[in-house]
């Protein structure tokens, strides 16, 4: 009997260490709700614990509210996920990564829910992000580690957020980051693609600018390339030398200059500062002028060949009444 209760206070102890593992192991993952308060139309500092960094690992935090009618009808709604490492005075390494996706009506008046985020824990030990979240709104949270938010707004605690007396200031914002993507992936540090297939990109691209406009790159800056092929979508302008083009004369060329100050089909300076120019199309233009001056070269020289046969003439005949008058 003895032994049996000595064998059932072993059993019990394993399962009592089991047990306790499997609960410090659930509450590595914590959810729950937040509500930031203030104007719909601001954007208010909430702040997120690295709960992962004494762990020497990212903490992993998703951001939802997928009803969008929560709150009010036709709020919108956001799926969002943050992976992240503070800096936390110096620990190295520290990045944010987002990838948002919002959905809002084409009632709502509000472009996004989240207005951007900044790591708050450099000079100081706070281990908190920021993250701008917007007001009279209700968010869900889910994380692999305690975050612990505190919530901004004014009304929760005060509407600015500083990490350390004497430090920055984080307060209130009412306009979204420029390099926010509300509907795919921010990243913070440099990306590598290795693969040796094709990338493919649906869209427009923009390096160095978010204004594509119409173009499906845009990039606003110098590119540098061994060599660059365009694939001319108009006609190529060899009809410059068929039999029945309409070689403007030199003189026409001279009077459009005089009137215009630029060449006949070519842009004009403030054309160009509007619009920019097509490579291709510029290339066929000035390859066009080019042609027309060769047909004017060879016409020229023509000329010169029988200017040449002349002023031989004309010196031989010279020639000829020198002698005569020298006799």
């Amino acid at each position: 009997m003895r032994n049996f209760f000595k064998a059932g206070i072993i059993l019990f102890s394993i399962a009592g260490i089991l047990s306790v593992t499997f609960v410090n192991s659930a509450r590595a993952q914590v959810s729950g709700t937040i509500t930031v308060n203030g104007d719909i139309d601001k954007y208010y500092p909430v702040t997120f614990k690295d709960g992962a960094a004494p762990s020497d690992l990212a903490t992993e935090l998703e951001i939802g509210r997928s009803n969008v009618h929560q709150d009010s009808s036709w709020r919108g709604s956001l799926i969002a996920k943050f992976r992240y490492h503070v800096n936390n005075w110096g620990m190295g390494s520290e990045f944010i990564d987002a990838d948002l996706r919002e959905a809002n009506s084409h009632v709502s008046a509000y472009s996004s829910f989240i207005a951007g985020w900044t790591d708050a824990s450099f000079g100081n030990n706070s281990a908190n992000i920021i993250i701008w979240l917007r007001g009279k709104t209700t968010y869900k949270y889910y994380s692999n580690y305690a975050v612990a938010p505190v919530v901004y707004d004014g009304v929760q605690n005060p509407a600015t957020y500083t990490p350390v007396a004497g430090g920055t200031i984080y307060s209130v914002r009412s306009a979204v980051d420029n390099i926010i993507n509300m509907y795919g992936m921010t990243y913070g540090n440099i990306a590598y693609f290795n693969g040796v297939g094709t990338n493919y990109f649906g869209g427009n691209l923009g390096i160095g600018t978010r204004n594509t406009g119409t173009s499906k790159l845009a990039v606003e800056g110098t590119i540098a390339a061994r060599r660059v092929k365009v694939t001319a979508a108009t006609t190529w302008p060899d009809f410059v030398f068929d039999a029945g083009y309409k070689l403007p004369s030199l003189q026409e060329v001279e009077a459009y200059v005089k009137a215009n100050k630029h060449l006949p089909n070519v842009p004009s300076a403030v054309e160009v500062a509007k619009d920019g120019q097509d490579v291709g199309e510029m290339n066929k233009i000035l390859l066009q002028k080019i042609e027309e001056l060769t047909l004017h070269l060879i016409e020229q020289e023509k000329q010169n060949i029988a200017q040449q046969k002349q002023i031989k003439l004309l010196t031989e005949d010279v020639e000829r009444l020198r002698e005569k008058v020298d006799r």
